[in-house]
């Protein structure tokens, strides 16, 4: 385990609601870090053991250049000890502040790293919930980093999250509604919120009344400063769309015009991820960690695993630190505005008969996700399933056809509600489908209830090829 003993406190900080943050100096591999300190006390009283336990949970098991890096937890009976990655540049709200509107250029570069790492986020089900200037922090060379998730969620498959939470000014209209969401469209329109501030230099929705807050957000009630440009106009009434289906998805927003203008290419690869087993280890600072009095005991296969699995111990945390030190000398050496990083993850192809993962994760269980996805990255529009726009009779009499051609049997829950379970197969599988009205269309959704995760994925691909051929031929 690691340990206080590691680290030598040179000042404080800051302080927060919940403690001090210390600046502090690796002893080992001299990295300054910020060590936030959170009393155990405070947290009980105010009910946030289970933020930060969240907050540890996303944090230790991403590694994205526009996402805050988290090195180390340190317990101790009376204190958490969180050791994270220091960022000289403070709060992008600070820089907001002192200056006002940005330059369209210096927007479109914060925003492309907002949204690449949020697209990282993404991809691995969690959603951040809390976009705002106050989370969003700067590094020594003035790039984004993504901070705070301690609101954050993993996202099930077909499952919507529940909880209200963020701050008002940046909170989509499903939220404040307290309604039932689901969880990439919130933080699309926070990012959307966002992208406005950076640009006018203050908020789209803003009042004293909450309640008429609260109006004007739901209408999406707000006007656009006259030197927007149109591209960007377009870009930022689409991500504030007020109906979470109509809004921009991520790889939407990536392919809009004025994003792509002078877009760095290394941030498409930055989100393409495998399993973790398949994690590229720097030999030459695996090496140098080898020397260090931590290690001498490990062989380097050990130490490799420890690696991979990112065990909370000494000997990873020097690793972990040395990585990210000589990413940033390369950095220096470039010249380069946007991280110029080793990819963490290389692909592989993945026996999938070895997969069987329990689909009855969330957020309480502090599980990692890994999703696998192809050569071509992320889906384009992840959001629900299938979309007709067939009228409602002949839509559920073909569905109910393409559940009987499956092999499938079915009892309605709700007018737009099924349970769904195979029938004549080894494999135990049980499923919900929820069908909504959006506009002219249907939209349906499956959610696994029970099974493996490899049987529904076939079944799931059965399902929508037949559903489709008799939809669409």
């Amino acid at each position: 385990m690691s340990s206080l003993e590691n680290y030598i406190i040179l000042g404080p900080l800051g302080r927060g609601t919940f403690g001090q943050v210390k600046l502090a100096e690796h002893i080992l591999t001299n990295v300054r870090v910020a060590i936030k300190v959170l009393k155990r006390k405070v947290l009980a009283e105010k009910h946030m053991i289970n933020k930060v336990k969240r907050e540890i949970r996303v944090l230790k098991s991403f590694h994205h250049p526009h996402i805050i890096r988290l090195y180390d937890v340190i317990s101790t009976p009376t204190c958490i000890f969180l050791v994270m990655e220091c960022l000289p540049g403070g709060e992008l709200y600070n820089l907001l502040d002192r200056n006002g509107r940005l330059p369209e250029d210096q927007a479109r570069l914060y925003f492309q790293q907002i949204i690449s790492g949020l697209d990282y986020c993404h991809t691995h089900r969690v959603v951040h919930r809390d976009i705002k200037p106050e989370n969003i922090l700067l590094d020594q060379f003035g790039n984004i980093k993504i901070a705070d998730f301690g609101l954050s969620n993993l996202m099930p498959d077909g499952d919507y999250l529940k909880t209200s939470c963020g701050s008002p000014n940046y909170a989509a209209p499903e939220v404040i509604s307290g309604t039932r969401y689901c969880g990439p469209e919130v933080d699309i329109w926070s990012a959307g919120v966002v992208l406005f501030a950076l640009l006018a230099g203050h908020l789209p929705f803003d009042d004293s009344s909450i309640p008429s807050l609260f109006a004007k957000i739901k209408a999406s009630s707000f006007s656009m400063p006259y030197h927007f440009s149109d591209p960007v106009k377009d870009l930022i009434a689409r991500m504030l769309k007020p109906d979470p289906i109509a809004r921009m998805t991520i790889n939407q927003i990536k392919k809009h015009p004025w994003v792509q203008m002078n877009y760095d290419s290394r941030l498409l690869a930055m989100n393409r991820i495998t399993s973790k087993s398949y994690r590229i280890i720097d030999e030459e600072i695996l090496m140098k960690c080898l020397d260090l009095p931590s290690t001498k005991y490990l062989t380097i296969e050990e130490f490799r695993e420890k690696i991979v699995n990112r065990k909370n111990e000494s000997s990873v945390v020097c690793y972990e630190l040395l990585l990210d030190k000589k990413l940033n000398e390369m950095r220096i050496r470039n010249g380069d505005r946007v991280s110029n990083v080793t990819p963490i993850f290389k692909s592989k192809n993945t026996d999938m008969s070895n997969l069987e993962i329990s689909t009855r994760a969330s957020s309480s269980q502090g599980e990692n996700i890994d999703i696998l996805f192809d050569k071509d990255g992320a889906p384009d529009n992840w959001v629900y399933g299938f979309r007709t726009d067939l009228e409602a009779y002949p839509f559920m009499m073909t569905l109910f056809a393409t559940l009987k051609d499956a092999n499938l049997e079915w009892k309605l829950v709700t007018n737009f509600k099924l349970r769904v379970r195979s029938i004549d197969s080894p494999y135990t599988l049980k499923m919900q489908i929820d069908i909504y009205k959006y506009q002219r269309s249907f939209v349906v959704d499956i959610k696994l209830l029970e099974g493996t995760t490899m049987v529904f994925l076939e079944t799931l691909h059965r399902l929508y090829t037949i559903l489709y051929d008799r939809t669409y031929s």
